[in-house]
């Protein structure tokens, strides 16, 4: 059954591999290759000790893989489970469309639908990869990188060599540049997000709000070119809010910020255009966090010219936050880069098993970003004959109380795009390719064909960035 896949493979030779980034996707990649027999050690930047009390989605092809990781007790702990997606006009509450998690639906799916804050999470990731024997190093700062063979020099001179560097340092990645050979092209956002979250004690205090602390619902606003969602973390002890907005006007101070606070009249938001549920949710602020983002276009390689560098996380694919996938692809491309290199015989396998990480991963990376993208444009539209045609969409889309009534062209419709990415499941992604392709390497006895020449020395400073 495969929500019940556990690869205990071990690979024959284990490496030394560096991995830049103690980022949810870092650590997660970290975690699944020390388990696949390999010497990890994970260089991040900062001191570790910032958590954000922002909410994270988790879709069932993200709870599938933590399942399978083990954490279930964890997430029984910490993530709170969602039954049912609730669609409202954003200025009135009125509701629009429920989308109910059915446990047939569920069933299917072989795993839940899920929230979950993202300082619980990089916690769990970070226990979890210590647990395996990841060595994790604060306060370490890559300054220059070089390929032949392998190295990372920290900015306190000190230099480290490998067998694979593993570029997991986020949207604004340096060693996406290395491979790129020059930055990625951006283009600013008209898009602000602000994400906050409120502890439920207060909600309960007030006979508007005290409904949305004893639902699991995912609660969603659909505004005047605004989208206002939030749900349940934290062992439903707090509520975790986005509100998602156009701005005309400079938003570079926000760029992909997820540490500095504001006040909300920093905004100047005309709570008018609110449901007054929401208006109230926005004063209980107590701070928020904004952000912005650059439009970053899709990769088309997330490997080095020479196989000793590959890309991992929002560094692989930087997805506008806020959106149902962007963790989930973290974890997923976690779960394929451990899955491949735990079936490693020879470093001269590295090149082969890269090549089936990046073959696996573009194309499900694509897709997710070019539907984050238009569903966002979706939930987000002005007043006007397009958003009347969405919330009409939604209404027939979510026209069923059980299951066995649902009108399955109506649901497809609206939602076939989602469901199939809840379907996605990485590890037989990996599972696959490796029947096809991987156990050639194993039958090989020549193995010029896969082994990289020897090539001159690049090595890239990456301090000025």
């Amino acid at each position: 059954m495969p929500g019940h896949i556990i690869n205990t493979q071990k690979a024959q030779v284990p490496l030394r591999i560096l991995v830049v980034g103690g980022s949810i996707g870092g650590l997660a990649s970290a975690y699944t290759l020390q388990r696949a027999g390999h010497d990890v050690i994970v260089l991040e930047q900062g001191d570790g000790k910032e958590r954000s009390l922002g909410g994270l989605r988790s879709p069932p092809n993200m709870t599938r893989v933590l399942t399978r990781w083990g954490l279930a007790p964890y997430l029984s702990k910490f993530a709170q489970k969602c039954t049912q997606f609730s669609f409202m006009q954003g200025e009135t509450g009125e509701q629009i469309g429920l989308m109910k998690l059915h446990e047939e639906l569920l069933r299917d799916l072989l795993a839940d639908f899920m929230f979950i804050q993202h300082g619980d999470l990089l916690s769990i990731l970070l226990d979890l990869a210590l647990r395996e024997g990841v060595e994790l190093r604060y306060n370490s700062k890559a300054v220059t990188i070089a390929t032949n063979p392998p190295s990372l020099t920290l900015d306190n001179g000190e230099t480290l060599y490998a067998d694979l560097i593993v570029g997991a340092d986020g949207q604004r990645s340096f060693i996406r540049d290395v491979i790129l050979s020059k930055p990625l092209e951006e283009e600013p956002a008209d898009q602000m997000c602000l994400t906050f979250s409120i502890p439920t004690e207060l909600m309960q205090a007030d006979d508007d709000l005290r409904h949305l602390t004893e639902i699991s619902d995912w609660s969603i606003w659909l505004g005047d070119s605004y989208l206002f969602h939030g749900s349940l973390v934290s062992g439903q002890r707090r509520y975790s809010i986005l509100l998602s907005f156009s701005v005309d006007e400079d938003l570079s101070e926000y760029l992909e910020n997820w540490t500095n606070h504001y006040s909300l009249d920093h905004f100047n938001l005309d709570l008018d255009r609110f449901d007054p549920r929401v208006a109230k949710l926005l004063q209980m602020a107590e701070y928020v966090t904004p952000t912005s983002y650059m439009k970053r276009p899709a990769l088309d390689t997330l490997v080095d010219d020479h196989a000793k560098i590959v890309l991992v996380g929002e560094a692989a694919h930087p997805l506008m936050p806020g959106g149902v996938h962007p963790t989930a692809m973290c974890l997923e491309d976690a779960e394929v880069l451990g899955n491949l290199f735990s079936r490693l015989h020879h470093a001269e396998d590295i090149p082969r098993l890269l090549a089936g990480y990046e073959e696996i991963r573009l194309q499900r990376l694509h897709a997710s970003q070019r539907w984050e993208y238009r569903k966002r444009l979706m939930l987000t539209l002005p007043k006007g004959p397009e958003q009347q045609k969405r919330d009409d969409k939604i209404r027939w889309g979510t026209e069923y109380e059980h299951w066995d009534h649902m009108n399955e062209t109506s649901f497809r419709e609206i939602w076939g795009d989602e469901i199939d990415f809840y379907v996605y499941d990485a590890t037989e992604k990996a599972e696959d390719w490796y029947i096809k392709w991987g156990r050639l390497m194993s039958q090989q006895t020549n193995r010029v064909d896969i082994t990289v020449p020897p090539t001159p020395t690049v090595e890239v400073s990456i301090s000025a960035h």
